[in-house]
Order: structure tokens, then sequence, then C-alpha cells
């Protein structure tokens, strides 16, 4: 059932489950929903007030999940057009060829093709490109966290990832990482901060302070990262 309170000029729209149990719990999802579980017996009116006692720390926490959803501006995959890969810009160059292939040459991302007007087919071939170095950088950059944190001593996690319209990476329930392949765009530096964070999580499932601190640990300047990272629109 979805409710909601007003809080200021905030409006926090909320999922409210009833359930066995003895407190009311509130949590925010990664992708900002926020879901509420209350004993049966709790009345309506004291569920919206216990989620208000809560809206400063849930608009923290929604605010938070955002910094990792990216900005990603509407493309036209036309000759000039700026992108990136691993921090640095480049132009786009479309040259028409018989060939179908894509490589970086002084300062551009040449895209050979036999159809440089039909973007769709353009934007299939750039990202097909992104793909293949994200598998290359990903797993490299994923093993060299694991060493060097040493957060796990006796685990192996996985590492998938997929392109993704509003996160910069996840961690499931099944305790494997997932990365958006939009952050092959990014510097190494963000793609290991995103990395370690969720690594994080298969320690601490949540943002506590027992995160943050594993989180300061082994990603000291990670709150300056984090604000760079919010302003990378690739």
């Amino acid at each position: 059932m979805n409710y909601f309170i007003e809080y200021g000029s905030s409006r926090i729209n909320f999922n409210l489950v009833y359930a066995d149990r003895k407190t009311i719990t509130i949590k925010v999802h990664p992708d900002n929903t926020v879901e509420v579980m209350s004993p049966k017996s709790s009345a309506l009116e004291l569920i919206k007030n216990k989620v208000k006692t809560k809206a400063s720390w849930i608009i923290k926490q929604q605010d938070f999940f955002l910094t990792f959803h990216p900005l990603t501006p509407t493309r036209k995959y036309l000759s000039g057009e700026t992108h990136l890969y691993l921090g640095k810009q480049y132009r786009l160059k479309l040259i028409k060829s018989n060939d179908k292939l894509v490589k970086l040459k002084s300062g551009y991302i040449e895209i050979h093709t036999p159809d440089t007007k039909n973007n769709i087919k353009v934007e299939k071939m750039l990202k097909n490109w992104y793909k293949d170095k994200a598998d290359t950088h990903f797993h490299r950059l994923f093993s060299k966290c694991i060493e060097e944190t040493k957060i796990f001593k006796n685990k192996s996690p996985l590492l998938k990832y997929r392109w993704m319209s509003k996160r910069w990476g996840s961690c499931d329930n099944k305790g494997i990482i997932h990365l958006n392949t939009e952050l092959i765009k990014a510097n190494k530096q963000y793609i290991e901060y995103v990395i370690i964070h969720e690594l994080c999580h298969l320690i601490h499932n949540n943002h506590s302070c027992n995160f943050y601190n594993l989180l300061e640990q082994h990603v000291p300047d990670w709150k300056n990262t984090k604000n760079k990272l919010e302003r990378l629109i690739v």
C-alpha cells in the first residue's frame, strides 16, 4: 500500500507493508523508494508520524543514493561530439568505410562504418566498444581492489556489469557486485572507489557507521572522490 507524508517542501512517498513484527522499520532502497514495515496492529497515523520523525534521515539517504545515479545527456552520435573514456575527453570521428571498427587515434574515437548517418548503428558500435573496454579494465581493477584492500580472505566475490540508467554500482543479496558499464568513461580512481564501496557492502549491507568506517579505512579521501563523481557527466 502506497502512502506519503509532507515534510517541509518535500513529499516522501512510501510503500507500507504489514507483517508479524513488534516494531516499525524504515528502509531506503538504492532506487530511492522507501519501504516501511509495521506491526499489523499499528494505526496509520502512528506509522506516518514515525516516517515523519525519520524524514530528515530518509532524504539524506535518498540524496546519497542519487550520487550514484549517472547523469547522461542526450547523445546524437555525430562527428565532433565529445565522449569520455577513462576520464579523458575524445571527439567522435565517423569515417565512411566498408570496415566496421572503433579505435582511439590522436584524441579521437574513430568509428569506421558504411553507415555513418545511421545514429542507431553508430551508437551500437560505440557501446560495444565501451563494453569490450569495460571487460578488460573492470576485471583487472576488481582484482586489484580485492588484493589491496584485503577485505576478503576466504571469499571470491563475483563481478558483473551492465548498462544502468540510475546507478553506478550495486551489491545484490547474493553477494554479486554489479557495475554500470558507463563507469568505463570515468577515470580509474572513480571506478576503484565504486568497486570498493560495493565490496564494503558485502561486509555491511547498509550505510551504518561501521560501513563508513570500513570505507574510510580503504578510501580515506572517499568524500572528495564521491563529490567529484557526482559532477561527472558521461
